[in-house]
């Protein structure tokens, strides 16, 4: 009897000690889903803060990169054709109006000057052979002043081709120059019926071989008296 006494007071020890251990594990789970759950709202608060400021900067630098620029004061117009044909070898005339748009503000020096762009190679041509003035100096500018522009330009290769006018003043190097609508330019090759300047030994040497000739022929008719 007393063994059966002492062996159900072990039972009910050990399932005291079990449901013991028992509820201690299932409060350390608690606690570690508990530690886990905060650490992870945590770090992302701290991420979503962190992000922001970064977020905010970018904005602001892409804000002052894309901040247009002010509007020039200076406007060149085209007053001669916009669009022009021509041959190789001819002389055409650009003619343009640079205007001084401020009412109270005078543009105190600058250069006008003529840009052409060869359309199929897409670069600028040297203005060496085609303008001997390609760049106007202009000392004032009052305003609300209008003055005239122009330019001869010779045609020197056959090929398509776009015509700016530009300004740029005195020590404003920073911003773009003014610039005019674009003349369009096509240039015809030259039809050359002289290649190599022949024509004269062409014509001239069997001229010349015909008149001698004859004067041989009309030499020997006299002495044969054909010709009386």
């Amino acid at each position: 009897m007393k063994q059966n006494l002492v062996a159900n007071n072990n039972n009910d020890d050990n399932e005291n000690l079990a449901d013991s251990v028992g509820m201690d594990v299932a409060v350390a789970v608690n606690l570690l889903f508990t530690v886990i759950f905060c650490s992870v709202l945590m770090s992302g608060c701290i991420t979503t803060f962190s992000v922001q400021p970064v977020f905010a900067a970018s904005q602001s630098s892409v804000a002052s990169i894309t901040t247009p620029l002010p509007p020039s004061n200076v406007k060149i117009d085209i007053s001669s054709a916009h669009k022009v044909n021509g041959i190789a070898g001819q002389f055409i005339k650009i003619e343009g109006i640079i205007t001084n748009l401020s009412h109270n503000e005078t543009i105190n020096g600058g250069i006008a000057y003529i840009s052409i762009v060869d359309i199929k190679n897409k670069i600028p041509i040297d203005l060496e052979d085609w303008s001997a003035a390609k760049g106007l100096y202009i000392p004032v500018i009052e305003a609300g002043q209008s003055l005239p522009l122009e330019w001869n330009v010779r045609l020197v290769k056959a090929g398509s081709y776009t015509i700016d006018l530009l300004f740029n003043k005195d020590g404003d190097f920073a911003s773009p120059p003014s610039a005019s609508s674009k003349v369009f330019l096509e240039v015809a090759p030259k039809l050359n019926l002289n290649p190599g300047n022949v024509l004269p030994v062409a014509f001239g040497v069997p001229a010349i071989i015909m008149g001698v000739l004859g004067v041989v022929n009309y030499i020997r008719g006299r002495k044969t008296g054909i010709y009386g």
